[in-house]
C-alpha cells in the first residue's frame, strides 16, 4: 500500500465522490479512480461502492479507513518531527477537549498559550471524554483535556484542575431558598441528564446510587447549555460543573443548592501519548497545564489518582 494511494483512499471516503476530490487534487476523476482501483487490486477486497450520485464504503473500506487515518497521521507527526530537527517548526498544535472543559476552561487556556506562542496555530476538537482519548491513541490529536481519568497504559495524565459537579435549581424553584436538601428528595423531581456516554453523568450516579437514591433522568440532553436554559425554564433539575455556572449563579439566574452527603469534587486531567514524541510547541503546552495545577496534582496523588 502506497499513502499517496492510502490519502486518495481517505479523502474519497470523507467527500464521498471521485470529482470532489479530483477538483481538490487538480487532477482528473479517472486518476483517482486508478488509484483506488490499484488498492483495491493490491489488497483483493472491495473498498468502495460506487453509486450513481456518491459513494460509499464496503465493510472493507470502512476497517481499512481507521488505519489509513492512523497511518497518515503518523506521516503527519513525523514530517513535523524532522522539520522542527531541521530548524522549521510546523506551528500547530491540535486539541482535544471534553465539552464542558472546552467550553469554559479551554479559551482561558489556549489564550495564555497564545499570548506566548502567537504564530502557532491552534485546533481544538470538542468530543466525550472516550473520543479524546481514542484520538490520541490514533494521532488524530496532540493534547487532551478531560473530565475523568482514563486507563490506557500508552496515555499519560496529570491532574490538573480541580471541579465539583453541584445541584442547580431556576430562582423560583422552592429549593432555592433552601439551605439544603436531603438526597432522597431528588427522587420527587425531574432531573435533566447529560447523554449516557458523560463522565460527569456517571460520577453522579455513581454518588447518588451510594447513598441509596436512584433517580432516571427525565430528560437527556448532550449540551451543557442545553442543560442551563431547560433548568432556567423550569423542565427540571440538574447537576453541573461549577465551571459553567459562574455567569449565571453571579447574575442570579440559575442557583446552587447543596445536597446533604453528596460529594461530587473530581479532578480535570490532561493527557498524552507517552510513546509519541513530543515537540517543543506540545512541550510548550504541557508545561503551561501543568504550571497551572499548583496542588492539585499533589492532591489527586495522595487521593491515589492517575498521574
Amino acid at each position: 500500500m502506497e499513502l499517496r494511494q492510502l490519502r486518495t483512499f481517505e479523502m474519497v471516503a470523507s467527500h464521498g465522490s471521485f470529482t470532489a476530490v479530483a477538483r481538490e487534487l487538480n487532477v482528473t476523476q479517472p486518476a483517482v479512480s486508478a488509484q483506488i482501483q490499484a488498492l483495491e487490486s493490491e489488497l483483493g477486497v472491495r473498498l468502495l461502492e460506487r453509486l450513481p450520485r456518491r459513494v460509499l464504503l464496503t465493510p472493507a473500506g470502512e476497517a481499512l479507513l481507521g488505519y489509513a487515518r492512523r497511518l497518515l497521521n503518523l506521516e503527519a507527526e513525523a514530517r513535523r518531527m524532522l522539520a522542527e530537527m531541521r530548524g522549521v517548526q510546523d506551528a500547530y498544535l491540535r486539541i482535544g477537549a471534553s465539552p464542558t472543559i472546552g467550553a469554559y476552561v479551554l479559551p482561558e487556556i489556549v489564550g495564555e498559550f497564545k499570548r506566548g506562542h502567537p504564530d502557532v496555530r491552534v485546533v481544538a476538537e470538542i468530543e466525550s471524554t472516550y473520543h479524546v482519548a481514542e484520538a490520541l491513541q490514533t494521532h488524530t490529536i496532540d493534547v487532551g483535556l478531560v473530565e475523568a481519568a482514563v486507563e490506557a497504559d500508552v496515555l499519560a495524565a496529570h491532574a490538573f484542575r480541580t471541579d465539583e459537579l453541584v445541584l442547580i435549581v431556576p430562582p423560583t424553584h422552592p429549593w432555592a431558598r433552601r439551605q439544603s436538601i436531603q438526597p432522597s428528595e431528588l427522587a420527587g423531581q425531574p432531573v435533566i441528564a447529560r447523554e449516557p456516554a458523560s463522565g460527569s453523568r456517571a460520577l453522579v450516579e455513581e454518588a447518588l446510587q451510594a447513598l441509596g437514591v436512584n433517580v432516571p433522568p427525565a430528560l437527556e440532553l448532550g449540551g451543557v447549555e442545553a442543560i442551563k436554559n431547560a433548568v432556567a425554564l423550569g423542565l427540571g433539575v440538574s447537576f453541573i460543573s461549577r465551571h459553567a455556572i459562574r455567569v449565571e449563579e453571579k447574575l442570579g439566574s440559575l442557583v446552587v443548592v447543596p445536597v446533604e452527603g453528596l460529594d461530587l469534587r473530581r479532578f480535570f486531567y490532561c493527557l498524552h501519548d507517552r510513546q509519541r514524541y513530543v515537540s517543543s510547541i506540545l512541550r510548550s503546552f504541557l508545561d503551561l497545564v501543568q504550571s497551572t495545577s499548583g496542588e492539585v496534582g499533589q492532591q489527586a496523588e495522595m487521593n491515589g489518582e492517575q498521574l
